[in-house]
């Protein structure tokens, strides 16, 4: 109950560390569908601690669709859901929506998608709970450790909002391990071998994914550059075009010699001015630094006539041309007829003395300029800036949901130290950026999961198996032990444990199989004087007495194709199929002195042990057993009365 505690007490934690560091503010009323996010998979996960299996479902459920839906932004082709569908679908709502502030970096979503999954399977081993929660966990790592500047076109998660997040994650996470920790202690060998094995593959992609994300940006930064470099390049070369006309327009009035008339001015300079429709004005401008002739003369040009520039701009490079007779530039100023622009003057001398005539202005408009360098690229997604040192003279493009990068490159122009600043947006970066590195990402942790499934059941099976076999093996081995004492209670309850013979009760089974093969011979054979031996020599003594007996008789009555037996105390019995009364006699003599010649000693008589012999045959059905058996306990008496050791034969 306490763990159940604590654990609920981390997902409450986790939900308010959400609301406090995520809260919609100003300017990042986005933060809003994070925050439905995260909150509903702090409540849910706490339901799931709290074991209510109603509540946990429903909220984790709604915060999955919300982190898939965002998912789908990162891995879905431009082609298939465009930035732009994203962005029609989040026009409507109040404040700066887009989507690139709405979804967090994908390490984050992939974070908070396997504590999602993890908790609405319930948190099982045969789910996969285990490497669900080292994916998680190598993620968070590399959500902590990793280069912010790779989570391009998605929220921009600095500060507070990253501590918040990272936080909550955490909070989860150990929730989630504290939750797991009994079933995997006690399951740990079953876990460890997949674990070990996916968790790497995990790893290797995580990384794959990090140098992938490395390229694409590098990649999406070397294409921006080009087409920066791209458009400082037109523009240099545009001043250098329209400057080189001009020292042709000069130099054609140099030749002349003189003033140009209006009419000549008018008609000449309308050729060079609608070839550079950037030209504010081409004006003419004496040795006074009087403007006498504008083209076009309307509007403000018309007010330039009469304008003494000496006194309007006494910083003016025009006194190069006028004093000095050499080429003068501005670099970027105020123009006196508005905005931003530059001008450049030019000399116009009298060929035969050299006299300064006069000298022409070629004054550019910066903002068309730019405008005509921009035609081939999408100024809708590059803000684009001309300044100088500190100071931004035109500004192009949009001003917000600008990528936290961008890139600086100079322009050659005269007199100027002119800097083109290109930065992409947002929208662009979304658009354009390749989408592999999240689909290998991805990928590969869908395939290392489903590898540690197949492996964890393969070893589960495996060990089951082993233990289905275990237990057939014992089950053998008990079947094998009981076969064997069976087989030893059924030897015991057919033959004397002592001599190893057969007893009396297996005797009598085995003499009704001999009961067609007559003639048939019974022999009795008792030890003479055994009582003796007991008593003299001890119980034990006559023990081994009856042994050697029993081996030095059996020879001989197997050989012949007969039983012997044990019939009781010192008694043994014999029984021999097909065999006629004068071979049973001869082989009742051979019993006989081949006890004698055992040489066991006999006290009774200071000799040796010998044994008397009955013996009575049978020659033909039927068979009487105990008939057979009587006369032949009373051939035994007769012998026994005629002095023992003999053989005495039933009539």
């Amino acid at each position: 109950m306490t763990r159940r505690f604590i654990l609920m007490l981390l997902g409450l934690l986790a939900f308010g560390v959400a609301l406090l560091g995520l809260w919609p503010r100003a300017g990042h009323e986005a933060n809003a569908l994070l925050l439905i996010m995260l909150t509903l998979q702090a409540a849910g996960q706490t339901a799931w601690h709290w074991r209510n299996l109603f509540l946990s479902p429903l909220f984790l459920g709604m915060s999955l669709l919300i982190n898939l839906v965002l998912t789908c932004t990162f891995l879905l082709p431009e082609s298939w859901v465009g930035v732009d569908h994203w962005g029609a679908l989040l026009t409507a709502l109040p404040g700066d929506w887009h989507v690139a502030n709405i979804r967090p970096p994908i390490l984050i979503l992939l974070a908070c998608l396997g504590l999602n999954c993890c908790s609405l399977l319930r948190m099982r081993l045969g789910f996969g709970a285990t490497i669900q929660l080292a994916q998680t966990t190598l993620i968070l790592i590399f959500a902590i450790i990793a280069d912010p500047s790779l989570s391009v076109a998605s929220m921009p998660l600095v500060g507070v909002e990253r501590t918040t997040l990272l936080a909550f994650l955490g909070l989860l996470l150990a929730a989630q391990w504290l939750d797991l920790l009994p079933a995997l202690t006690r399951m740990w060998r079953r876990n460890v071998l997949p674990l070990a094995i996916s968790a790497s593959i995990t790893l290797v992609c995580l990384l794959a994914w990090q140098q992938q994300t490395k390229d694409e940006n590098n990649r999406i930064n070397q294409a921006t550059y080009v087409l920066g470099d791209k458009i400082a390049t037109q523009l240099s070369r545009e001043i250098d075009d329209q400057l080189n006309a001009m020292r042709r327009f000069a130099g054609f009035w140099s030749l002349m010699g003189q003033t140009p008339s209006r009419g000549e001015w008018q008609r000449l300079a309308r050729n060079y001015y609608n070839d550079f429709n950037y030209f504010q004005n081409i004006a003419f401008i004496d040795p006074d630094s009087v403007v006498t002739l504008v083209f076009p003369d309307k509007g403000g040009n018309h007010d330039l006539l009469g304008v003494r520039l000496f006194d309007a701009q006494p910083d003016t490079p025009l006194r190069n041309p006028l004093e000095l007779g050499i080429e003068g530039h501005t670099g970027i100023i105020d123009l006196l007829q508005g905005g931003k622009g530059m001008v450049s003057y030019l000399p116009v001398r009298n060929p035969r003395d050299g006299d300064i005539l006069g000298a022409i202005a070629m004054v550019v408009d910066l903002a068309p300029l730019l405008d005509q360098a921009l035609d081939a690229a999408r100024n809708d997604a590059f803000a684009i800036t001309l300044s100088e040192r500190s100071n931004v003279y035109i500004h192009v493009g949009p001003e917000s949901r600008l990528a936290p990068w961008g890139h600086r490159i100079p322009i050659e122009l005269p007199a100027t130290d002119l800097t083109l600043g290109l930065q992409p947006t947002q929208h662009y970066l979304a658009a354009s950026r390749g989408r592999l590195p999240e689909v290998t990402l991805l990928t590969g942790i869908m395939l290392s999961y489903l590898l540690f499934l197949v492996v964890y059941m393969y070893r589960r099976v495996s060990q089951e198996h082993g233990i289905v076999k275990q237990a057939n093996d014992a089950l053998k081995e008990e079947m094998t032990r009981r076969e064997r004492l069976q087989n030893e209670i059924q030897w015991l309850a057919r033959h004397d444990e002592l001599t190893q013979l057969p007893n009396r009760r297996y005797f009598l089974e085995q003499v009704q199989t001999f009961n067609g093969q007559m003639p048939l011979t019974v022999m009795i054979l008792d030890i003479d004087f055994f009582k003796s031996i007991n008593d003299k020599l001890g119980h034990l003594e006559g023990d081994r007495y009856l042994q050697k007996i029993a081996s030095v008789s059996r020879a001989p009555v197997e050989a012949a194709g007969g039983i012997l037996a044990r019939f009781g105390g010192e008694e043994f019995v014999v029984c021999i199929p097909e065999c006629p009364r004068a071979v049973g006699r001869t082989l009742a003599e051979e019993l006989r002195r081949a006890v004698q010649a055992a040489g066991l000693p006999q006290p009774a008589t200071d000799s040796v042990v010998t044994v008397s012999v009955g013996m009575a045959c049978v020659a033909r059905a039927p068979l009487r057993l105990e008939a057979l058996l009587q006369a032949a306990d009373e051939a035994l008496y007769r012998a026994k009365s005629s002095g023992r050791n003999q053989v005495q034969v039933a009539a």
